[in-house]
């Protein structure tokens, strides 16, 4: 096997994309404050746009995500998503001399746009408008006050606007302030990981991803209670057979249980009863159940390989090649302890204060980014489907057959 990049593409396109995972999964994992854990990911991005385009920059930006979903699976995903996705796009701005007031300002836009998919998402899971405005207004009813679905609506889209405006300036800020101090790369250099071993999970990753797509869209489809009890069977049964790695399960557990006590409030401050609000919450937590068992039982190696499998049959849209060579060349597992064990050393005696902090931070990304080397590319994995992965599909398909009943 050759070596799966050249210095330069190291050092300016999968060093910072390595940088952007670390950060990626240190924001999903602390329990507050992801953003301003994810803004050294964000910045890292931003260099690779900078200097080398917004397709490397995009291209980077995703493989530093679905390298923080093989790790970690889909739990909090959205919280350094919206820093993956303006990111590159503050990168190119800069480069090309853009004002900070108009990069604010379509930052701005771009992340209230997503936010507002992500808060509709949320509408939708825990029941739609009408329970979202019901839990406000019985809420508003306490202090005097009625609360129209209109105004909920005015309400959620003024605090995301606020807060867009707010994370935007910070993230121009600091971006603009990390780019024009980006340092030198040291001659320090880092071990590059050892290939991943087979896949030894039971099922097939590909048998396992199109489980969990389908999972998804039963769950989506309805909350009567025969359905969520054949999804609920076929989970637990699969997670028994499936040989999983639990290593992200506790954290899936945990985000299972804030999202269903969410949305059992949400229905019940809305007046519609404890039935619904029960079938409500049974739902969210059993969406985040089916995706921490989509990486539990795919494994990180199995979720990379599919992930490589799809973007191979995507190499016609812009951004799909450059994503999967850099995929290929992050392999974050063996180093997220040694880059702690680096920020930890680079924070020590740093005075406590938020511009040393930051100034501190952002000299760590460009010496993590810089001294990254890429290991060998690994080799693919073998996948081979057989009747263990037919009677998964079988068995979750009959699940979908209950939204006939």
């Amino acid at each position: 096997m050759q070596p799966s990049a050249t210095t330069a593409d190291e050092t300016e396109v999968a060093g910072p994309a390595h940088v952007a995972t670390v950060s990626f999964l240190a924001s999903r994992a602390v329990p507050s404050g992801g953003f301003f854990v994810a803004l050294a990911g964000g910045m890292a991005l931003a260099r690779v746009a900078h200097r080398r385009g917004a397709r490397q920059g995009y291209g980077a930006s995703a493989a530093a995500v679905l390298e923080t979903v093989a790790i970690m699976g889909p739990a909090r995903f959205s919280v350094p998503f919206t820093q993956a996705v303006t990111a590159p796009m503050l990168g190119r701005l800069e480069a090309r001399s853009v004002a900070a007031l108009a990069q604010v300002v379509a930052c701005t836009g771009l992340r209230v746009i997503l936010n507002a998919i992500g808060v509709g998402f949320f509408i939708w899971v825990v029941g739609g408008l009408e329970t979202y405005a019901g839990s406000y207004d019985a809420i508003a009813e306490r202090f005097g006050f009625n609360v129209s679905e209109r105004d909920t609506v005015l309400v959620t889209l003024a605090g995301l606007l606020i807060w867009g405006v707010f994370a935007s300036v910070v993230q121009v800020w600091v971006y603009r302030r990390g780019l024009r101090e980006w340092g030198t790369p040291t001659d320090e250099s880092q071990e590059p990981p050892a290939a991943a071993g087979p896949h030894d999970g039971r099922f097939d990753p590909r048998a396992v991803a199109l489980a969990a797509v389908i999972g998804f869209g039963v769950l989506l489809a309805s909350t009567e209670w025969i359905v969520l009890a054949a999804v609920a069977g076929w989970v637990g049964l699969a997670w028994a057979l499936s040989r999983p790695d639990s290593s992200a399960a506790p954290t899936g557990l945990v985000l299972a249980s804030v999202l269903a006590v969410s949305a059992l409030v949400f229905t019940l401050l809305g007046g519609l009863g404890l039935d619904l609000a029960l079938r409500r919450a049974a739902r969210a937590g059993l969406l985040v159940i089916v995706a921490t068992w989509l990486r539990a039982a795919a494994g990180a190696d199995g979720l990379r390989e599919v992930f490589r499998r799809v973007l191979g049959r995507l190499g016609w849209l812009p951004g799909a090649r450059e994503t999967a060579g850099v995929l290929d060349r992050i392999g974050a597992e063996g180093r997220l302890l040694a880059a702690g064990r680096s920020l930890t050393a680079s924070l020590d005696g740093v005075p406590t204060s938020p511009k040393p902090v930051l100034d501190a931070v952002l000299a760590w990304v460009a010496s993590e980014a810089g001294r990254f080397r890429a290991g060998l590319t690994p080799p693919r994995l073998t996948l081979r489907s057989g009747l263990p992965d037919v009677a998964l599909l079988l068995v979750v398909l009959a699940s979908a057959g209950t939204l006939a009943a």
